[in-house]
């Protein structure tokens, strides 16, 4: 499948260089027959792809349209907002009035959702049954841990994530509207669509995408400070701790954030080793939580100035207590058992030889290929994930061997010289051809072995385009042309030679025996041409005489007729 049903990829925007599989956390990007492709069924919808794609190769799901639709039809739209949205309106009031000129009812912030998950949290502190706590408001570390950590899902808070929590308690007081997300994750186009939260949400829009279709001023410097609510420091929910900064401290647990998929599968890896207990984990794929998040990736540049303006905006003593929950929410996790095929040692080996990974110094573990080591890539070549043709260290070597052979064994002198023209490289042929075998050029002038002011004069004048000189070397008795060709973002350079001198003998020698040749040919020619015409001038003569003859006997002829009929 080319890309997955929330992440398109563009083949014809492609680069080849390979930057999304080695962002990829979890190898769900593959490329194979020279294209990018993702596994959908090892995907967590981290957007790490997008995000460093520098081609715009990557494209996402996009339910605008049916928005807009919606709109048309004069639809009740209720619009949740994250609060990471600061990253492009840092006031709220100022996107209130943008989306309601656009025919949106109501403009809520999801962090009132958030408030509301983290009064479940303080319930599950307090409570102090599970052995860690994962919080799960990032539907990305939802997927991770389903995906391939399914026996540490009983460590998943059961608790719903602010946006779901968010859309049922919109949901519940009107029925018939249409709950649309203000986005800064790709992984929540997912969360909407799944049948454990059908009904809570019924559409997303990337903020990126928002801000393309309103074409307005994205601040409002008239606009009022934001309103406050009770759980308002909830709004720290996109920021790093934002979660725990919104929880009073217990003594049960120690409260930890996460960032970074890197990082959380070492935290989960402890935890499935049994290592670490009573811990309140806060995870977020992204590094910088939801504020870094991927359809934000434009907006980069305002991620400081977000964190700002929410921490102005909140009750920083204000902390959320547990208590009786207005609305259920109520998540179920379980592991997707994702098949994993499993190879032996031999089979590793073996495939690594056929990469080439022969000995020691042949594995280098560069990641340049997408995986952290040469056995990982080994591996992900047996399970068909992987071109094992690509590997960066083999490709250079390669390329540096054969280049290596043509320069050596070329009968063409090779000379680069730098833009002083000063010798940096010459090969063996052209040290044969000038007489330098026993003697290293490097560091001298140019002119000191190839005297011609015409070649210089050209080396130094010349543009991008290859240029041609001939010159014959008094010193070397040679006849040379030179195939001058200036190396693209280098100061250098590159002088073929190719020797003339016998080529040239040859021609000399053909246009003497051709010049001789033409000589004999006329001479004979005009001997030809007198003989000619002396038998010409003979025949002439006899017959005229012949005629004169002939004339003669048929007048005496014509007499005797003349006489014989009288």
């Amino acid at each position: 499948m080319i890309g997955s049903q929330y992440i398109r990829l563009e083949p014809s925007h492609c680069h080849n260089c390979m930057r999304c599989v080695r962002a990829c956390p979890t190898n769900a990007m593959t490329y194979m027959n020279y294209q990018p492709t993702i596994i959908d069924e090892e995907c967590i919808l981290c957007g790490n792809c997008y995000k460093v794609c520098p081609h715009d190769a990557k494209g996402i799901i996009s339910d605008l349209k049916q928005v807009k639709n919606w709109l048309a039809e004069g639809q009740e739209i209720f619009v949740s907002t994250a609060p990471s949205f600061v990253a492009v309106w840092p006031k709220f009031s100022s996107l209130m009035k943008i989306l309601k000129n656009r025919g949106f009812a109501e403009v809520q912030e999801t962090a009132f959702g958030a408030s509301l998950v983290s009064q479940a949290y303080v319930n599950l502190v307090d409570e102090g049954k599970m052995t860690n706590i994962i919080t799960t408001a990032c539907p990305a570390v939802d997927s991770l841990i389903e995906k391939e950590y399914g026996d540490l899902t009983g460590m998943m808070a059961p608790v719903v994530s602010p946006l779901i929590a968010h859309g049922r308690y919109i949901k519940e007081r009107h029925p018939d509207a249409k709950v649309v997300f203000l986005s800064p994750c790709i992984a929540k186009f997912k969360e909407i669509r799944d049948p454990r939260f059908a009904g809570a949400v019924d559409a997303c829009i990337s903020m990126e995408e928002l801000v393309n279709w309103v074409k307005e001023s994205l601040t409002d410097e008239e606009a009022d400070d934001w309103a406050d609510f009770e759980g308002s420091i909830a709004r720290l929910y996109p920021t790093p701790g934002g979660i725990i900064s919104t929880l009073p401290r217990k003594e049960n647990y120690k409260f930890v954030n996460v960032e970074g998929v890197t990082r959380i599968k070492e935290v989960l890896d402890a935890m499935r080793e049994g290592t670490l207990k009573g811990y309140f984990f806060e995870m977020s794929a992204c590094t910088g939580s939801c504020i870094g998040g991927p359809l934000l990736a434009h907006f980069k540049h305002n991620e400081w100035l977000g964190q700002s303006v929410i921490r102005e905006n909140v009750h920083m003593g204000r902390k959320i207590q547990g208590g009786e929950l207005p609305i259920d929410l109520n998540a179920g996790w379980k592991g997707e058992n994702i098949y994993r095929s499993h190879h032996t040692e031999e089979e590793i080996k073996n495939e690594m030889i056929k990469l080439g990974k022969t000995s020691p110094d042949k594995i280098h573990d560069c990641g340049a290929c997408g995986y952290e080591t040469c056995r990982l890539k080994a591996i992900a070549v047996l399970d068909g994930k992987a071109d094992p043709k690509i590997c960066l260290p083999e490709a250079l070597e390669r390329a540096q061997s054969l280049s290596n052979v043509v320069i050596e064994n070329t009968p063409n002198g090779i000379i680069v010289v730098d833009e002083d023209l000063t010798i940096r490289e010459m090969n063996p042929s052209a040290r044969n051809m000038l007489d330098l075998s026993m003697v290293n050029p490097t560091g001298m002038p140019l002119q000191a072995v190839l005297p011609d002011e015409e070649l210089e004069k050209t080396c130094r004048t010349m543009g991008r385009k290859t240029a041609y000189v001939r010159a014959w070397y008094e010193n070397y008795q040679k006849l040379l042309d030179h195939a001058i060709v200036k190396v693209r973002g280098q100061k250098y350079i590159v002088l073929i030679l190719m020797d003339r001198t016998v080529e040239d003998y040859k021609e000399r020698q053909m246009r003497d025996m051709r010049e001789r040749t033409m000589k004999v040919t006329s001479s004979v020619i005009d001997e030809q041409m007198r003989t000619v015409q002396e038998i010409a001038s003979l025949l002439g003569e006899t017959t005229a005489k012949t005629k004169v003859a002939l004339t003669k006997l048929k007048e005496a002829m014509d007499d005797d007729e003349r006489q014989d009929l009288h």
